[in-house]
């Protein structure tokens, strides 16, 4: 889960009053049931819960679904898909259910690809009440906004997404003057990694790993204080995240060239 504070792109939401020296924090307190979505094309609609975690104070809320661009303003995106309600208000200790339904007959729709998966970014942007007291000091308020991932599968994709991290490959390259991490995701889902590391000797040589790897695509990522070539008995040690989003380990041997 991606939190930022949310630059006034869109100032109806971005309250913000500024003057002078005190400043205010705010906190994401608009609650994701799940750190992704999941969205099956012979699903109806996906729903997602909110929850407003904050005791007292109600949030205005906007969501919307981007393809990847996070200066995009919600107005100029096409997705294939619509989500409801785009805007509400959330008291505290109060649910609220967004329904994402897929538009199968859209021109993007249909630009899709059938043969693997492809990702959106579900974005809640919640933006807090003006103080009681705003009146008699000076305020800095921001609004939050948190993304998660939007999985989309079209019908038919080979294989499981809980057997893509198995399928990958891994080797021992060179870039430039470090050693690297060569790895290929020949299955149809992305793979999100919380790390990735060599293991040599008992010892777990990190890498830079990318938060995520697309279908048939390949990264190459520096291994820090790698000294010397390893032998056949390294290891890559890495986890990924699943579904649900827990965590899955998993071991894979060097390939040789």
């Amino acid at each position: 889960m991606i939190r930022v504070l949310f630059a006034p792109l869109f100032r109806v939401f971005a309250a913000v009053c500024l003057a002078g020296l005190l400043i205010v924090p705010a906190r994401a307190d608009i609650v994701i049931n799940g750190t992704r979505v999941i969205y099956s094309a012979k699903e109806r609609e996906v729903t997602v819960q909110l929850t407003n975690d904050e005791k007292t104070d109600p949030r205005l809320v906007r969501a919307w679904i981007d393809s990847g661009d996070v200066h995009e303003p919600p107005d100029h995106i096409d997705v294939p898909f619509t989500l409801t309600p785009p805007m509400f208000r959330l008291d505290a200790g109060r649910s609220q259910a967004l329904r994402i339904m897929y538009i199968p007959g859209s021109d993007k729709a249909r630009s899709l690809p059938k043969d693997k998966e492809s990702v959106f970014w579900l974005n809640v942007l919640a933006v807090p009440p003006k103080p009681a007291d705003a009146a008699d000091g000076n305020i800095l308020q921001f609004a939050f906004r948190t993304r998660i991932k939007l999985f989309f599968r079209s019908e038919g994709l080979v294989g499981r997404p809980d057997g893509a991290p198995a399928q990958l490959t891994w080797k021992l390259v060179s870039s430039g003057a470090e050693p690297a991490l060569e790895v290929h995701n020949p299955s149809a889902y992305h793979i999100s990694f919380a790390k990735v590391a060599l293991r040599v000797g008992g010892k777990d040589i990190q890498s830079d790993a990318p938060p995520m790897l697309s279908p048939g695509s390949t990264g190459r990522y520096v291994l820090k204080g790698l000294t010397h070539t390893p032998d056949a008995t390294a290891e890559v040690h890495f986890s990924a995240v699943d579904d649900y989003g827990g965590e899955q380990t998993y071991a894979a041997k060097l390939q040789s060239d």
